[in-house]
């Protein structure tokens, strides 16, 4: 496989020696490829028409083998989601989204060489050819459609999300009916310059007439009002931290 060949020839260009036997993880260039492909395939949803896989990848390495790979980690990053651009095609699976992999430290790490998470980070569509055939247990419903008169349709709640404490204090957003990225990654609908957070750290929804907080299992945590969370309904005067950054959410 030519992926193969130029991951190995990239590890070996450098780092040389990251993946010897002689380190005590005893890591290999190829394990990381092999078990992100195996997590997609786990996590994999499937549709009527279509199988939609994760597009974002966390990869968690012991200290010692991330301080060798950080470096390099850009160009690490990019070899390993060109790959499994090239698994989905083979399997015939679909990524919805940009396909993000990202390194992370995990002191916590013991037995475990290293370990890899995975998340949807952006909402799996409808499929166009639904029939009302009786689905599979392990069919998942992509998007649920309510039909009402349009004299009792209630309007979305529109809020701002203001930027209160760290490197981008002062930064502000509406927040309505659309999906909102919070992090590092560029193409955010709330970019940050904090290093401290992850390319995709959380997001916030719109749903059952409430904007709804979700931490994308990023590796510092999503704390609102001092507590951790990992969904939260949002009340306005909530404030939300992640990495060194502090948010106030606020419905106007």
């Amino acid at each position: 496989m030519t992926f193969v060949r130029n991951l190995e020839n990239l590890f070996e260009r450098y780092i040389e020696g990251f993946f010897n036997k002689k380190f005590s993880s005893g890591l290999q260039p190829l394990e990381i490829a092999k078990q992100l492909v195996k997590e997609m395939n786990s996590q994999r949803s499937v549709g009527i028409s279509q199988i939609y896989v994760p597009n974002a990848y966390s990869v968690y390495l012991k200290k010692e083998d991330y301080n060798r790979i950080a470096p390099y980690g850009s160009a690490i990053r990019d070899e390993l989601s060109q790959y499994l651009i090239e698994e989905a095609e083979r399997k015939n699976y679909k990524i919805v989204g940009e396909p993000i992999v990202d390194l992370f430290m995990d002191e916590a790490l013991d037995r475990e060489i290293f370990r890899i998470s995975s998340s949807f980070t952006e909402p799996l569509p409808c499929d166009d050819n639904h029939s009302e055939q009786s689905q599979s247990s392990d069919t998942r419903v992509f998007e649920k459609i309510s039909f009402e008169p349009q004299h009792i349709l209630t309007p979305h709640p529109v809020a701002a999300l203001s930027i209160i404490d760290g490197l981008d204090k002062g930064m502000k957003i509406e927040v309505s009916c659309k999906r909102v990225n919070i992090g590092r990654r560029e193409s955010n609908e709330l970019p940050l310059t904090d290093m401290n957070t992850s390319r995709l750290h959380a997001y916030i929804i719109y749903e059952d007439g409430t904007h709804i907080l979700h931490d994308a299992k990023s590796l510092n945590g999503t704390y609102v009002n001092g507590h951790r969370i990992t969904r939260k309904s949002l009340s306005s005067g909530d404030k939300i931290k992640v990495g060194n950054t502090i948010m106030l959410y606020e419905v106007t």
